[in-house]
């Protein structure tokens, strides 16, 4: 059975280890909790406490992966040198080693990650490339792999890279079938900006407009007219399009295409759906509209974006 150990520096998020563990879970894996304290415990933030974990200095088994954790104190750089060291041979010896948001401070600070390429929380990047200049950082994507060692965003991006772990280890049907029970929207892969424009597009200041976001999302299979947008603001046609127009800066058609494009593109690269069964389910009407779409929204198109992502779309390292 392989062996998964989680570790980092208290106190940290609760979602950075509570929602990998829940992916891992669902698998036969044997999971321990090795902690820099010596009571074996670890603080987790929110004045929680997880407790039955094993202090580093007496385990003492061998790591087929290794998941690395850290809070808001991570980036000080003020760790346990005989912890750092641990870590760094522990990294050494795995099969494979994951870190989640500010984790990756904690590995960059043993010396795992040096002349490697890493990610982090986007509100610490600067402060990731300014203290660990031998860490080459990439901002964009929400996870990064080099040789061995992969490093994510972090938060939420946590399930996605455990995922990828349970795809690799297991196949892709059982990651898939734990996404389902986990109710997630989508797979994200590699290549999903950390600022997401689904999200963006989900914003509004005006409440109306924000409950019929959420309805365009639940019809984007259907037929979504400027005259029904209209009718459920309850606004007529032309008033709905020049009040649209000021909130979004854009019109709603072509904020509906938008949406279309970023949920259909979602769908390529995480879930294996065919072309033209991701055409119907968004709304396209056919390939090749959807073609169009994602060539004028985003200038690529959808058969370039499946061949990039065969499989799970990681970005790479050496």
């Amino acid at each position: 059975m392989r062996r998964i150990v989680l570790t980092g520096v208290p106190p940290f998020e609760v979602q950075d280890l509570a929602g990998p563990l829940e992916v891992f879970a669902q698998c036969d894996y044997e999971i321990e909790l090795v902690s820099p304290e010596r009571d074996g415990s670890t603080a987790i933030n929110r004045g929680l406490r997880v407790t039955g974990g094993t202090d580093f200095r007496t385990f003492d088994r061998p790591i087929d992966t290794l998941w690395v954790v850290g809070g808001p104190e991570a980036p000080s750089g003020h760790y346990d040198q005989a912890y750092l060291r641990w870590l760094k041979e522990m990294s050494l010896q795995a099969r494979r080693v994951g870190a989640s948001c500010l984790g990756t401070f904690v590995l960059a600070a043993s010396g795992a990650l040096e002349g490697r390429r890493a990610v982090t929380h986007w509100q610490w990047c600067d402060h990731l490339a300014e203290r660990y200049p031998g860490v080459e950082l990439v901002r964009s994507s929400i996870f990064v792999k080099d040789g061995h060692i992969y490093t994510s965003a972090g938060i939420t991006t946590g399930i996605d890279l455990a995922l990828l772990f349970v795809e690799e280890d297991f196949g892709p049907r059982k990651a898939f079938a734990i996404a389902q029970w986990l109710v997630l929207f989508v797979r994200r892969t590699a290549s999903y900006s950390q600022i997401s424009k689904l999200l963006a597009l989900q914003s509004s200041t005006i409440k109306p407009f924000d409950d019929l976001e959420n309805w365009i999302f639940e019809h984007l299979a259907e037929d979504i007219s400027v005259e029904r947008m209209a009718a459920n603001v309850h606004m007529s046609a032309r008033q709905f399009t020049r009040v649209f127009r000021s909130e979004k800066g854009t019109t709603p058609a072509r904020f509906v295409e938008r949406v279309r494009v970023e949920v259909a593109r979602s769908l390529l690269e995480a879930s294996g759906v065919g072309v033209k069964s991701v055409a119907a389910k968004c709304g396209f009407g056919s390939a090749d509209s959807m073609r169009r779409s994602f060539l004028r929204v985003i200038d690529t198109t959808p058969s370039e974006i499946v061949g990039a992502h065969p499989t799970t779309g990681i970005s790479h390292g050496k």
